[in-house]
């Protein structure tokens, strides 16, 4: 038997075993092919997916966003009711600034006016920058001028809006620039919050409607118009369904008390008693075409001198309302009838000559008894939609005091407001109005005077 060769044999190993080294070399770069191209399939498919994924994030930001201005939507959209707490002349079309603060459900209003007024008197009236027929002077050369350019009725208002577990929690702080000889002055408004039904701060009396409030540019208002802002404590309930609103308030008492005649009030010595806080219930019906309010007033009104020491229940009813007769005219009116309570009114609470005359809730009568003082007043005033950038509004008020036996000559009695205007509304946040008001008073011993004025207003919002 013949034998292959060592060398045959080993190069022959050789070649087999080459032959396997490049055939499973062959086979791993395959393999990391095939590998690489599946990984390069796995990064597609991921990039793929992390786009659908960006895409859902996308896609339930923008859902949440949307469901936030929603709920922001909601909010303002109660915030509205804001609204019904300012006077006509300084509601603007264009809505008030909100801002969602950040981490919070609380909602921040941001409101406010710039405001101009340019007035001409043709009369004595000390009250200039408003026109209060109480301030007109029966006594010649009493004022300096006769016009004046004022920013008072200027202002800045913070409101804000929280849901609790408790109801809406709402606060309202606001001022605005008026002084009465037209100086721009810091004068608070109103310090207020809400929690549901309970509210407490300075704001709105609820003796008083300001809705009834007519659409006029002058800042001081109706003679009889019932308008003080003052501390109080506030339980209001509204039952949406029937229309119907009920209001308790127990408000700051302040006796304004007359001085009798012939005493120098230099020499007289007093104080007030205002042992109980004024009290009013009100009861608001809205239907269709507007509004009924009734509301009432007691307070308790007192003196003491080192001698004597008296008191005295004070009362008062104030209906007010508004009444749409169609969509271009709304009547607003308000009668207002009680004892006591002159300083809820507008002119007889502030009438130039109260230095010497005092004021016009009780005095003493002849007999010597603190007597509260009868007063009545009204107004009725139309306001006239002409086009959506036009507007007017017209009307007349009058009150009348009963006064006491012993009250000081110059004692307020009565007094008469009209004023006749036209508004125009360039855009959604300006206003200019041109206003003609008329203004007669009369005091106890029937000295009269009265006083034209020429009113005309700049309102920018922001």
């Amino acid at each position: 038997m013949k034998f292959l060769p060592l060398n045959v044999v080993a190069a022959a190993l050789l070649s087999v075993l080459c032959y396997s080294a490049n055939s499973h070399a062959q086979s791993i770069e395959q393999r990391l092919s095939a590998l690489e191209q599946r990984l390069s399939e796995l990064e597609k498919q991921l990039a793929a997916k992390d786009k659908k994924i960006a895409a859902l994030e996308r896609e339930q930001k923008r859902t949440q966003v949307v469901a936030n201005n929603a709920k922001v939507s909601a909010i303002e959209a109660q915030q509205v009711l804001f609204n019904d707490t300012t006077r006509p002349s300084h509601r603007f079309a264009a809505p008030a600034k909100s801002i969602r603060l950040s981490d919070s459900t609380t909602t921040l209003q941001l409101g406010g006016q710039i405001w101009l007024d340019a007035i001409y008197n043709h009369g004595e009236m000390t009250n200039r920058a408003g026109f209060q027929t109480s301030s007109i002077a029966y006594d010649d050369n009493t004022t300096n001028d006769n016009t004046l350019l004022s920013a008072g009725q200027s202002k800045l208002s913070f409101r804000s809006h929280t849901p609790t577990h408790y109801g809406d929690m709402t606060t309202r702080f606001e001022f605005d620039m008026f002084d009465d000889q037209g100086n721009a002055d810091f004068h608070l408004t109103h310090l207020w919050g809400e929690l549901g039904n309970w509210g407490a701060g300075q704001t709105f009396s609820g003796f008083m409607d300001i809705n009834s409030f007519p659409n006029i540019i002058d800042y001081w208002g109706p003679t009889a118009m019932v308008f003080t802002r003052q501390p109080q404590i506030r339980y209001r309930t509204e039952q949406s369904a029937s229309g119907a609103t009920w209001m308790v308030t127990m408000e700051r008492s302040d006796a304004d008390l007359a001085f009798p005649r012939d005493i120098d009030p230099a020499t007289l010595s007093f104080n007030e008693q205002n042992d109980w806080p004024d009290a009013t219930l009100s009861y608001q019906q809205r239907f269709t075409d507007g509004y009924i309010k009734a509301a009432l007033l007691l307070r308790s009104l007192g003196f003491e001198t080192s001698t004597q020491e008296d008191s005295v229940t004070g009362w008062g009813i104030n209906v007010t309302g508004n009444y749409a007769l169609d969509k271009a005219h709304l009547l607003k009116f308000q009668f207002a009838t009680g004892e006591g309570i002159a300083r809820y009114i507008n002119d007889p609470c502030c009438s130039i000559y109260s230095t010497i005359t005092g004021g016009s809730d009780a005095g003493l009568n002849s007999n010597g008894d603190l007597q509260a003082i009868g007063i009545s007043g009204g107004f009725v005033y139309l306001d006239k939609q002409w086009s959506e950038r036009f507007t007017s509004s017209l009307g007349v008020s009058y009150v009348d005091v009963d006064n006491l036996a012993t009250q000081h000559a110059r004692a307020f009695n009565n007094s008469l407001y009209s004023t006749v205007n036209l508004i125009w509304n360039p855009t959604m946040m300006s206003r200019l109005g041109v206003e003609l008001q008329y203004g007669e008073v009369e005091n106890f011993a029937g000295e009269q005077a009265d006083n034209l004025r020429l009113q005309t207003s700049f309102g920018f919002k922001y």
